[in-house]
């Protein structure tokens, strides 16, 4: 799957502004539902300041050329390691954590993975409501010119997670990118 990318790209902008509003908030140094401007506003606001969000979780939509173009969630690869063992991790959710000095669109990324409403779902759709995101500690280096679109998510603190959560959170990732209509249905909401 290919992207076509731009030069001049309002993804690239939004992620630089979320990136600047994170670091109004807090320390945004390197990996250890509505509109992004609300997303934005809540995480600055005299109100959402105060609470200690410190994170605008957002997807990116990419603009590839197939039939759901700008509609299906980016999903990034990183790699997780534990002890003397890794492996590849994918998740469509993401923390920007600082931009390239060099280059305008590229930004550093933190992979991050859903805390379920519901820790034993009875069905898939359980599987798609979040009451908070877990940090990873993942972090993928990515070119914003490439994507067509950015979704975010209402202002939060990310949580660590234990062995169980990130289990638990791979596998809603997982059934997210196994699930083409739910992905679908979560980038239009």
């Amino acid at each position: 799957m290919s992207c076509k990318c731009k030069k001049d790209n309002c993804v690239c902008r939004k992620v630089r502004r979320i990136a600047e509003v994170q670091d109004e908030v807090a320390n945004n140094d390197c990996c250890r539902s509505g509109s992004c401007e609300m997303s934005i506003r809540d995480l600055v606001s005299p109100t959402g300041n105060g609470n200690g969000n410190d994170t605008i979780p957002f997807m990116l939509l990419c603009g590839c050329e197939n039939t759901f173009a700008g509609l299906l969630p980016y999903f990034a690869w990183g790699v997780r390691r534990e002890n003397d063992c890794f492996g590849p991790v994918p998740s469509p959710f993401f923390r920007v954590k600082k931009f390239k000095e060099d280059d305008d669109c590229c930004a550093i990324l933190e992979l991050l993975f859903p805390s379920l409403c519901d820790e034993t779902p009875d069905s898939i759709c359980d599987l798609f409501l979040f009451d908070g995101w877990f940090s990873t500690g993942i972090c993928v280096e990515v070119d914003l010119s490439c994507f067509t679109g950015i979704t975010c998510f209402p202002p939060t603190t990310t949580m660590s997670a234990n062995s169980a959560q990130m289990a638990a959170g791979l596998k809603a990732v997982n059934a997210l990118r196994a699930d083409k209509n739910a992905m679908l249905g979560l980038a239009n909401q």
